[in-house]
């Protein structure tokens, strides 16, 4: 049996994943560990002032991220890969190519004419 708190967190991370685009259903991929630190951290960032561009902030993460140590980062790879697992019981058998529609190539039609010999 499950409690509350988890079928409120699957509820919540089903709305997450699913996002519906015109008539089709994509599921987004389980948020890694930088990702999830980021999810955490930005908001820090972006409360001290310094900066508003997006690539600016992502920088200044990333080198924070890579200052923290091994056991602190720990923490973030948990949290992911829990994200994963749960992930993989909400939609079992999702590939992330599931995603991305299948494109027709067009054939590169050659007039007669252009390819010609130098003799």
């Amino acid at each position: 049996m499950t409690s509350p708190g988890c079928a409120v967190l699957v509820q919540y991370l089903t709305q997450y994943y699913c996002v519906c685009l015109g008539s089709r259903q994509v599921v987004k991929k389980p948020l890694n560990a930088f990702m999830l630190y980021m999810k955490e951290t930005r908001h820090k960032v972006l409360q001290e002032g310094r900066e508003r561009e997006s690539a600016a902030i992502n920088r200044i993460l990333g080198r924070r991220w890579n200052a923290l140590s091994r056991s602190e980062q720990s923490k973030y790879y948990e949290l992911a890969q829990k994200e994963r697992l749960l992930h993989m019981q909400l939609y079992p058998g999702w590939s992330a190519r599931d995603n991305y529609g299948k494109r027709k190539r067009k054939r590169s039609q050659q007039s007669t004419g252009s390819c010609t010999r130098s003799g």
